[in-house]
């Protein structure tokens, strides 16, 4: 799942994801990606931190709060230690900072998957 609100980021990394075999589900609205995240319990999140309605440390806090353990990659502008810290104390897997190349994502996203424990 990806939680993105610019559409051609978002885009891109649909495309870039499809094309290696994942099924993605984009939601460009904090509120939106929560209740998303909640309905289909995606395998990962990818989560941009700066989204209207909710952040995305929000979405990070209430899912942990439910005790969601679904892997949270956060893919952000937010490049300076208290975001990221306060990303990893929220429960965030991993944090990629924009731009990013999309093999880096890739293998970031990979790695926090269950099959990746395997």
């Amino acid at each position: 799942m990806l939680v993105e609100d610019e559409v051609r980021i978002a885009q891109l990394v649909e495309l870039e994801l499809s094309d290696a075999g994942y099924q993605v589900n984009i939601a460009h609205d904090g509120q939106v990606g929560l209740e998303l995240a909640q309905a289909i319990q995606p395998d990962a999140i990818v989560l941009d931190w700066t989204l209207p309605n909710l952040t995305g440390l929000e979405i990070c806090q209430h899912l942990r709060a439910a005790g969601n353990a679904v892997p949270i990659v956060f893919a952000t502008a937010m490049d300076d230690p208290p975001h990221r810290q306060a990303a990893m104390a929220a429960g965030a897997n991993a944090y990629v900072v924009k731009p990013y190349s999309i093999n880096d994502l890739m293998e970031t996203l990979t790695a926090q998957l269950p099959s990746a424990a395997a």
